[in-house]
């Protein structure tokens, strides 16, 4: 009666600039009037990024806004 053996999970290195890009930016949402998130609030997240010296290729850049995606949806329980 063993319980099945969980694959361990790990950030692959190719996704880790864009994480620590959307780690930085994270606190950085568009809410509605309802509490429900609508994703992020892109002029705040250029300036955050600026600031904190990041530079985000157009590649990263899509894989922030999948990363904003999946975050928006756990935010808001769907």
């Amino acid at each position: 009666n063993s319980l099945p053996k969980r694959e361990e999970e790990a950030l692959w290195h190719d996704h880790v600039p864009a994480f620590e890009a959307f780690l930085a930016v994270c606190r950085q949402w568009r809410v509605s009037a309802n509490g429900r998130f609508l994703g992020l609030d892109y002029a705040s997240v250029c300036a955050g990024l600026d600031l904190a010296g990041i530079d985000v290729t157009p590649d990263q850049w899509s894989e922030v806004q999948l990363i904003e995606a999946g975050a928006c949806k756990g935010l808001n329980g769907d």
